[in-house]
C-alpha cells in the first residue's frame, strides 16, 4: 500500500503516452488499476499486457474506434500475468496470442462459472430470509445468463461495454446486501477498514483514501456474503 500512489501514476502516465492522448482516466480505469495492486500484479506486467493491446490494435489496417478505456486491456493484461506465474514455476511458454474465438470461451466460462457461485450466495441467502436481496440474486442472474449467451455469440466483444453491464449488476448486488446490514455492522466495516489504511494515509490524497476505503468496504461485503464479483478484473478471481 506505500507504492500506491506511485503505481496508479505509472500506469495511467503509460496508457496515456500508448494511446497518444493525456485524457484523465475515468472512475472505472481507476478502480481496474486498484484491482490490478489488489491482486499483486507487478506494474511491470500490467505495462506489458498494455503493450500487447495497443501493439494488436497498430496492426490493424481499420483503427476507427481509439482505445479509450482500461477495460479493453483488462483480458491481455490477466493473460501476462498467468504467463509470468507459468514462468515462475518453470512451466512457462510462449504468450497466448490472444483471438477473438479464446477470448469469447473464457469469457463464457467465467460467466458460467460466476453464475454458479451466485446460485450459491443464493442458497445462503435463503437460509438468512433476507427476501430483497434474493429477489435482486435472481434478477442478476438471468441477466448474466443473457450476457452469456450474448457473448458466445457476438463475432467481437465489445469490452467496454461488457465492463459498464457487469458493474452495473455488480453494483445492484452491493446496494442490495447494504440494504439488509445493520448500522452496527456498517459500521463496524468502516472501522475495521480505516484501521487497516492506518498510516498509509500519508501521501494520498482525500478522493484516493475515500476510493480506497469504499473499495475495501466493498469487498468485505461480498465476501460476508459469498457474493461473486461481476467486474471483467474479478471474474478470473472468484
Amino acid at each position: 500500500m506505500e507504492n500506491y500512489f506511485n503505481y496508479f501514476t505509472e500506469i495511467e502516465e503509460y496508457f496515456q503516452k500508448r494511446r497518444g492522448q493525456a485524457t484523465l482516466l475515468s472512475p472505472l480505469d481507476w478502480s481496474l488499476i486498484e484491482s490490478f495492486q489488489e491482486a499483486g500484479i507487478p506494474v511491470e506486467t500490467v505495462l506489458r499486457g498494455l503493450d500487447r493491446v495497443f501493439e494488436r490494435y497498430e496492426r490493424r489496417k481499420n483503427r476507427v474506434r481509439k482505445i479509450n478505456s482500461l477495460a479493453y486491456c483488462t483480458q491481455a493484461i490477466l493473460a501476462e500475468y498467468e504467463h509470468q506465474k507459468e514462468n515462475v514455476v518453470g512451466r512457462g511458454g510462449q504468450p497466448p496470442a490472444g483471438n477473438g474465438v479464446t477470448d469469447r470461451e473464457n469469457l463464457v466460462q467465467l460467466i458460467e462459472s460466476a453464475c454458479e457461485k451466485l446460485n450459491l450466495a443464493i442458497g445462503q441467502l435463503r437460509c438468512r430470509a433476507t427476501r430483497p436481496p434474493i429477489e435482486i440474486m435472481g434478477d442478476v442472474m438471468k441477466s448474466l445468463q443473457d450476457i452469456k449467451t450474448e457473448v458466445a455469440t457476438q463475432e467481437r466483444v465489445d469490452y467496454e461495454n461488457l465492463e459498464l453491464r457487469l458493474s452495473t449488476l455488480e453494483e445492484r448486488m452491493l446496494a442490495s446486501l447494504v440494504s439488509s446490514l445493520s448500522d452496527e455492522t456498517l459500521m463496524s466495516l468502516r472501522t475495521q477498514t480505516n484501521q487497516e489504511i492506518g498510516r498509509h494515509r500519508r501521501g494520498l490524497k482525500a478522493e484516493q483514501i475515500a476510493m480506497l476505503e469504499k473499495k475495501m468496504v466493498n469487498k468485505k461485503i461480498f465476501e460476508q456474503f459469498g457474493v461473486p464479483r461481476l467486474s471483467l478484473f474479478y471474474l478470473p478471481l472468484n
